[in-house]
């Protein structure tokens, strides 16, 4: 297994350390943060690719986000990408899915509305 992949594994093993979660301008593509000093991306394709991208400068996120697609390519900065057509094992992509579920539901605030769900479950009646 690749280095890539057993730290996609340890991401989503860990969602309590992913934070600073913003919904790209790119309609599939989230920006989040890991362990408070870690920024990535992650998007998922029309052919169902995921792309995780590491950001190796400082960055802010939410700027990140809202840069449109059609100059991206002019003004992103410097990262390392990985996706699953290369590192194509169905674990990786396997992996690659988990988080992006993981990231995208943190995204659009599904945390805290199935935290409050599972604790309703546990209030007495």
């Amino acid at each position: 297994m690749s280095k890539i992949v057993k730290a996609v594994n340890v991401m989503v093993s860990n969602p309590s350390q992913i934070n600073e979660v913003y919904k790209g301008e790119h309609e599939t593509e989230v920006f989040f943060q890991y362990a408070e000093k870690y920024k990535w991306s992650i998007l998922k394709n029309k052919d169902d690719v995921y792309f995780l991208s590491y950001f190796t400068e400082e960055v802010d996120l939410k700027d990140l986000a809202l840069i449109p697609n059609e100059i991206w390519m002019e003004v992103a900065p410097s990262c390392i990408s990985y996706n699953t057509k290369e590192l194509a094992t169905r674990e990786a992509r396997d992996s690659f899915a988990e988080l992006y579920a993981l990231v995208s539901e943190k995204a659009y605030g599904m945390d805290e509305v199935l935290d409050e769900i599972i604790a309703s479950d546990e209030l007495p009646f």
